[in-house]
């Protein structure tokens, strides 16, 4: 996830276009901000690109006007490369004669065939014997329309000629849009900076001797939108007489992360269906739906624990469909990255139930039913068939059967053909049990009789066989005796 972070964040590059795929050029320059000469200065420096760049050039203006330059491209000589890429080496003079006394801002520019522009500048003073007070500025980074939230740090070089205390402040109001940074500072008058150090009117500031600086800002309490910035640099010495330099641009205020808002099923009864969590309502609360990166992360806690079995990211990716066809409780998370590196994540919970298997059995082409009784007419082939067992169309072509005799398991198979083994017991119950691919299970029981079983007479009917003989017994024998007392007896 770090790693996915830092993809994300907006990379400003000074004044490169993102249009090339690969690396941009580099470009060294030999001389330091705050050089200065009364005759001339040489300037060289090294080129590092994949391939020779299709233009080189280089610019000098002053007070906002470019006014002088040259063409490197046919002068470049390729020398043996410190690094993995080629390199070259170029180099011009700059001299008193062509630019006059000045702060100048030199500025060396690659072109590749993508059309990729990158440009190194260095302010160097031309002066004479007299000059008094020049004052350079320069911020190493444009930084307009970035999308910065908590905190913008703000570095550059400020110096004056001759050297002195020199003060940059920052300060911002909110604006309407994007102002575009100039390549080189506009005339400001001191007498608006604080240079008392209240810093009431003030939102950073900075005092010291001159050269390389690093201002940061907190903006962490601003509201999203437009902001413009204004970076100002002064000398402290007293004949400077007010006159500083500014740079003014505009930055995107990025503090909220994105609202996620997910639609989405909560349960659903497995089967072949798709399923679609639909985040496009997600937005950023000021700077709308565009730009977002989507993460989704897809977790079966019931199942694998903790293990993500499916993550899917990019661009705009605002919606995710799971299938149907497995069952267990889920967890889908979302992580959505702005254009700013901010982020939000939202976790949603859902079910999916399985739906247990209808075990069907066939005996010898009859089918069977739970708790039956069936006495075979074949005990060394009797065929089993479970094949009409049923579940839903995803698990169907899944489904295991297992049987068991007497509890003891016995075949495994939805087709099989059962022999009674001798010297058993004329009766057992056979079980089959048919699994899904979720572990669901059906179960269907019968009583299998061997066909040469005897079934005992029942005592119940010699019972009754007994009683109705004693019975009959009993009334014939009182018949006789009445018949008996009724013949008169001779009597001689």
């Amino acid at each position: 996830m770090l790693s996915l972070t830092a993809l994300l964040l907006v990379c400003n590059g000074v004044q490169a276009s993102s249009t090339n795929s690969g690396d941009p050029a580099l470009i060294s320059i030999d001389i330091e901000n705050g050089e200065y000469s009364m005759d001339s200065i040489i300037f060289s420096g090294i080129i590092e690109d994949d391939v020779e760049p299709n233009e080189v050039i280089w610019r000098v203006s002053k007070d906002g006007t470019v006014f002088d330059g040259g063409d490197l491209t046919t002068s470049l000589e390729e020398i043996v490369s410190t690094s993995s890429r080629p390199q070259w080496i170029w180099s011009f003079e700059l001299t008193f004669l062509a630019t006059g006394e000045c702060a100048c801002y030199v500025s060396v520019h690659t072109i590749d065939e993508d059309g990729m522009e990158v440009i190194e500048t260095r302010v160097v003073f031309m002066v004479q014997e007299n000059t008094t007070e020049l004052i350079g500025f320069l911020l190493h980074e444009d930084q307009s329309g970035a999308l910065v939230d908590s905190m913008i740090s703000i570095s550059g070089w400020l110096g004056t000629y001759p050297e002195g205390e020199v003060g940059v402040e920052i300060s911002g109001s909110l604006t309407q849009g994007l102002i575009q940074s100039p390549q080189t500072p506009q005339d400001f008058q001191c007498e608006y900076l604080d240079l008392d150090g209240d810093q009431s009117t003030t939102s950073s500031e900075l005092w010291y001797s001159g050269g390389n600086f690093e201002l940061d800002w907190d903006i962490s309490e601003k509201l999203d939108g437009w902001l413009e910035v204004r970076v100002l640099g002064c000398s402290l010495d007293q004949y400077f007489d007010d006159y500083g330099k500014s740079h003014k641009f505009s930055i995107r205020v990025n503090n909220q992360p994105p609202v996620i808002k997910i639609s989405g099923i909560d349960f659903a009864i497995e089967d072949d269906t798709w399923h679609t969590f639909d985040a496009t309502q997600t937005e950023d609360p000021y700077w709308g739906r565009t730009d977002m990166y989507y993460v989704w992360t897809l977790r079966r806690p019931s199942h694998t624990g903790s293990l993500p079995i499916d993550v899917q990211m990019g661009d705009d990716l605002n919606t995710y469909s799971i299938s149907g066809t497995q069952s267990g409780n889920y967890t889908l998370s979302l992580t959505v990255y702005d254009k700013g590196g901010l982020s939000s994540e939202q976790v949603v919970k859902f079910d999916i139930e399985n739906t247990i298997p209808v075990a069907s059995l066939m005996i010898d082409g009859e089918s069977i039913i739970d708790g039956q009784e069936v006495r075979l007419s074949n005990p060394s082939n009797t065929q089993l068939d479970a094949t009409d067992s049923t579940d839903t169309i995803n698990d169907a072509a899944g489904l295991r059967c297992i049987w068991l005799l007497d509890n003891v398991p016995l075949y495994e198979g939805c087709e099989r053909s059962f022999s009674w083994v001798e010297g058993d017991d004329y009766r057992a119950i056979l079980t089959l049990e048919v699994i899904d691919d979720d572990g669901g299970l059906s179960t269907l029981s019968v009583e299998l009789v061997h066909p040469d079983e005897v079934k005992p007479f029942p005592m119940a009917l010699v019972i009754f066989a007994l009683s109705a003989l004693f019975l009959t017994y009993a009334m014939v024998s009182r018949m006789r005796g009445d018949n008996e007392q009724r013949i008169p007896k001779w009597k001689p």
